[in-house]
C-alpha cells in the first residue's frame, strides 16, 4: 500500500481540520475516506463479527473510490504539483 504524501499521514494523525484552507475540500474528503478504506483493507477478520464490521467499513469507505480518484485526477490534472502528488500516491484500482 502506498501513502498519499504527508497529507495522508496528517489526516491519520488527526490534523485534517488544519488542512482545509490549504487543500481543496473534495481532495481532503477523499483522502480521509481512502485512508479509512486502506486501513480496513489490511484488517484481519479474526471472527464472524469482525468480518461483518470490516465488510461494512469497506462498503462505507471504499465503494466508489476508484471513480472518485479518477475524477479528482482529471479535475486537478493542471493543479500545483503538491495536489497532483497527493492523488498519485493512491493505489488504483482497488475495487
Amino acid at each position: 500500500m502506498r501513502w498519499a504524501s504527508t497529507l495522508t499521514l496528517m489526516v491519520v494523525a488527526g490534523a485534517a481540520p488544519a488542512l482545509s484552507a490549504d487543500v481543496p475540500r473534495d481532495i481532503a474528503a477523499f483522502v480521509a475516506d481512502r485512508q479509512q478504506c486502506d486501513h480496513f483493507r489490511s484488517e484481519e477478520p479474526y471472527d464472524a463479527a469482525r468480518r461483518q464490521e470490516i465488510a461494512a467499513a469497506l462498503d462505507r469507505f471504499c465503494r466508489g473510490t476508484d471513480a472518485r480518484l479518477s475524477d479528482l485526477r482529471k479535475t486537478y490534472r493542471k493543479a500545483p504539483e503538491k495536489i497532483r502528488r497527493m492523488l498519485s500516491g493512491f493505489e488504483y484500482p482497488i475495487e
